[in-house]
């Protein structure tokens, strides 16, 4: 599924935007009382520059922040990135496990369907407006009947 995404014109020509393209765009539903969360997403540049996400903004919370899951001293844990390259001409997926937008602190309890909007910043200039739809964060089939 694709959602349709908004670029801010900040004094950069239409076509250096027309190559940065967000698809995918999901932020995580959680139980109630759960200050935080997460957003997904598939950012594909489709330049023959790299692009460097610097950060991102959101209303829906108090602070957004790009993340990667990785391994320190034997273990897994979360950490910023204060800038993440999307290389020309490929895609990046942020996903659960890996990199992700963390976002601290709800402003108000999140629904299932609900858009939420935010906005991605880069090195450049550059500002993408991204509508991400809140999903449970399992969403699976039941296996636990036997045969």
């Amino acid at each position: 599924m694709r959602f349709m995404l908004t670029v801010l014109l900040c004094g950069f020509s239409a076509l250096a935007f027309a190559e940065v393209k967000v698809d995918n765009a999901m932020v995580r539903l959680l139980p109630p009382g759960v200050p935080n969360t997460a957003g997904y997403f598939s950012l594909t540049n489709t330049g023959s520059e790299d692009r460097v996400l610097v950060g991102a903004s959101c209303a829906a919370v108090k602070k957004a922040e790009l993340h990667d899951h990785q391994m320190v001293d034997g273990m897994m844990k979360m950490v910023h990135q204060q800038q993440v390259v999307v290389p020309a001409g490929q895609t990046l997926t942020f996903q659960p496990g890996g990199l992700h937008l963390m976002l601290f602190g709800l402003q108000a309890p999140l629904k299932e369907g609900q858009q939420i909007p935010f906005t991605l910043m880069f090195a450049n200039g550059e500002q993408v407006e991204v509508s991400a739809v809140v999903k449970s964060a399992v969403a699976e089939v039941d296996h636990s009947h036997h045969h």
